[in-house]
Formats: C-alpha cells, structure tokens, sequence
C-alpha cells in the first residue's frame, strides 16, 4: 500500500509535468499541506525531503520550497514513472561509501602517475583481468588484455580493421543491440543478419551463411541477450565455436552481463572455442553504474593489428577510459567490494526476474509472445501484425510507462518482427506489476 507521502511526492511531480507549478514558483506550504491531505508537518517534510535529494525543488530559509528551474520536461521529474525503456541501473542499492573508498584508494595510490595513458589500459588493473576472467571461464593472459571505454569502442575498431580472413561481410543477429546497428548503417559497411528467437537460431542457417558468404566476424550476445532477454543453449555455443574455426569466421562474444548471469551454469562461447577465431568483449556498467568501462580479450595474431588500429582512433576518440576510472576498478577488484556489489544487484535481480516472469502469464491468456523474462535486464513482447507499436508506446508514455519500440533492434522492415522491448533495471517489483498491467491493458484495448 502506498504511503501517504508517497502520494504528495506523486500529485507534486504530476503537477510539475502538467505545468499546474511552473519552475521557480513557490510550492503550498507545510502547513497548507497537512490541511489538505489531513497528515502530520513530518510526513509533508519527508515528502519534500525526498523532493530535494532528487533534485526536483529546493528550499529557501525563512520563504518555502520551490521547483528547481529546468524541470518541466516529461522525463526529469519521473520517480512516479515507470520506466522500462532504458537498461542503465541506478545506483539506489549499491553502497555509495564504497564507491568513495575505492576513489579515494585509487587516488591516494596513483598520485604520482603520469597523465598520459596507455592504449591498453593501466597495468595494474590489466595484471588483475586474466583471474578475474577466469571466474567465467575465460582464460586469457594479460597481452591479450586492452581496457577500453565500453563495447561500442572495442566494436567499432573491430568493424573498421581489416581481418587476416580477408572477409569483408559483418554477420549481426536480428534482433540485436541497436547502437551497433547505428554504427553499422552509418559506417556503411556489408552486414546481413540471421534471424534469432526464444530458442536461439538455426545452426543449418548460420553454416550456410558462414560457408557461402564472405563474413569477417559474427558479432552475438549469448547469454542474457539485447533486446530478447534469452541465452543460447551448451550445444549451440559449441556448435557456433565449431563452425567458425571450420569456416575461418570470427566470433565476437559480447558477454556485457556476465557477472550477473543468475543461471550460474552458463559459461560463454569462448570456453568452448579455439581462442584464435574469438574475441570477448566485457562491460562494467550495469554493476557499476559510475564508471564506463569495459575489457577486450584479443587472439594473439591479432594484437598487433588491433593496437594499430586502436591507436589510429586515438586521434579521432578515445579508446582507454581515464586513468581515474580505471584506478577506481582495480580497486573496486582487488579489495572484493565488486563481488560484493554483484551479490547485492543479483538479490534484487531475482525477485524482479520473478515478479516479471509471474506478469507474462497473463499475456500468456491473450495470445500475446512474451521472449525472455529469466535472467538479465530484458524481454520482448511481440505485437500482433494489426498493433501499431508507435501507437502503443506512445500511449503508454502518456500513462507514464515508458517502453522502448522494437524496430531499431532489427535491420530492416522485412526482418522485423513487431514488438515492444521491456527494461527492468530500473524498476522495482511493485512498478513491473503496475506496468505489466497497464502494457496489457493497453494492447487489449488496442486489439
């Protein structure tokens, strides 16, 4: 049941929204508050309380509160929205002192080094990679190891650099992740795709493409995949391992969510590969929310050509994150505080997996294909061919639910397969039932 000052927080930012308390102006006091909702001066205080460390209003001695000037679009003012749409975690139950502690730490203990920064990362940090990697069987040396700002960087060095194959095609499950696809298409390099769904894809397929086709690399998500929410099984990993050294294909695994995998049986397709035609690609950011950063796991025949190639996008971006946030995750390795951190966001992990998992059943009634829903962040509702999906996330954004439209995962119109994706890193379970609720409301209504 909600709380009472939940309620003035919720009527407070609707009001901000629908523009009725416009930005600068003077809120209802206190003590016209309490009147109004018939509460005691605490529960109005914890209501603005709560306001100001979210930045939303201020308060000036001896005057009042007042909105914060700037915060009068829909999406700045939204604890009371729903938000679906985005697979960015907040930090609300991660421990912010030991995020202090490990910058305090990585200060203290690289104050002296140089300002300049190594194309490969910090050695500090990439002498810890290859025992933490081994934790998902990963077995690596530190050569091998770059650190890089996240996965969009490693991939967009490994798209423009030529590979010994001398293959010239990139291979892209539909759906995939969309900011590679945006790479992709402004790059205007080749790319085809194979179709993938709740039960992976078919490997007769993918050898046809790989023996028919002129395919530098694979690029694929296995576990805990963007947008879909599924992971292949043990036969398809090693099938895929298989299949890219016969036919001379790279495979690049994008494991982002490794650390988090909640089936704990599931090991990466490099574990099952011949550790010359895969790359692996590892992000920090859902556990870490502060700092971007990411790993790069290289073959050997290929370090050479990838450090050229990293060092040529030197000088038109960046590949190495700062020296502090690098600092920071060596820190955050070397004292456990991330283990700590991946059993924290697990915990709560698995009861909003539940609760999801719980939601679907009800779609299940209507007819309605739900994908995913049993570990990481994400799911696919597939619409009826009769649905308009703009119609429907725009609807559901007025209702303050916020959904993400399924067309830019895939690569063109005839591929794509009708759909809405759903987020659950910043939800809470009470907000995935409501939301639930209201997402199939609406499509009933809809149909």
């Amino acid at each position: 049941m909600k709380k009472l000052y939940e309620t003035i927080i919720q009527d407070i930012e609707r009001d901000i929204r629908e523009k009725n308390i416009k930005p600068g102006k003077k809120l209802p006091s206190v003590r016209e508050l309490c009147e109004r909702y018939k509460c005691s001066k605490s529960t109005v205080v914890k209501a603005f309380e709560v306001l100001k460390s979210n930045h939303i209003i201020y308060s000036v001695p001896q005057s009042g509160y007042y909105i914060v000037e700037g915060i009068n679009s829909y999406d700045e003012v939204s604890s009371s929205i729903i938000n679906f749409s985005t697979g960015n975690p907040t930090v609300n139950n991660l421990p912010t002192p030991d995020l202090k502690h490990c910058l305090d730490r990585a200060v203290d203990i690289h104050k002296d080094a140089p300002l300049g920064n190594s194309l490969m990362g910090i050695n500090s940090l990439r002498e810890l990679i290859p025992s933490y990697l081994t934790n998902f069987q990963v077995f690596t040396s530190i050569d091998n190891v770059f650190i890089n700002l996240g996965i969009q960087q490693a991939l967009s060095v490994l798209t423009q650099m030529p590979f010994p194959n001398g293959k010239k095609t990139i291979l892209v499950e539909e759906p995939t992740y969309r900011f590679f696809i945006g790479f992709l298409e402004f790059s205007k390099v080749n790319v085809i795709g194979i179709e993938r769904d709740e039960k992976g894809i078919d490997l007769n397929r993918l050898e046809d493409i790989f023996k028919n086709n002129d395919i530098k690399f694979f690029y694929t998500v296995p576990r805990n995949h963007n947008p879909l929410g599924t992971s292949y099984d043990k036969t398809q990993k090693k099938a895929i391992a298989r299949l890219a050294s016969k036919y001379d294909v790279y495979i690049v695994e994008d494991d982002y969510f490794g650390d988090l995998d909640v089936q704990v049986s599931e090991d990466p397709i490099y574990s099952f590969g011949d550790h010359y035609h895969h790359i692996y690609l590892k992000s920090f950011s859902k556990i870490i929310p502060w700092i971007r950063i990411g790993i790069s796991v290289i073959p050997t025949h290929l370090l050479n050509l990838f450090r050229e190639h990293v060092g040529y996008s030197y000088y038109y971006s960046y590949f190495s994150p700062s020296l502090v946030s690098q600092a920071t995750l060596e820190i955050y390795i070397r004292s456990k505080i991330l283990n700590k951190h991946v059993n924290i966001i697990k915990k709560h992990h698995l009861s909003r997996i539940e609760t999801l998992r719980e939601g679907f059943e009800e779609f299940k009634k209507y007819g309605i294909k739900c994908i995913g829903g049993r570990s990481g962040f994400y799911s696919y509702i597939e619409l009826p061919d009769r649905v308009n999906e703009k119609i429907i996330v725009e609807g559901l954004k007025k209702k303050g639910v916020l959904v993400s439209g399924g067309r830019q995962y895939f690569l063109s119109d005839e591929t794509y397969k009708k759909g809405i994706r759903l987020s659950i890193a910043r939800t809470d379970e009470e907000e995935i039932k409501k939301g639930l609720e209201i997402i199939l409301n609406d499509i009933k209504n809809y149909m």
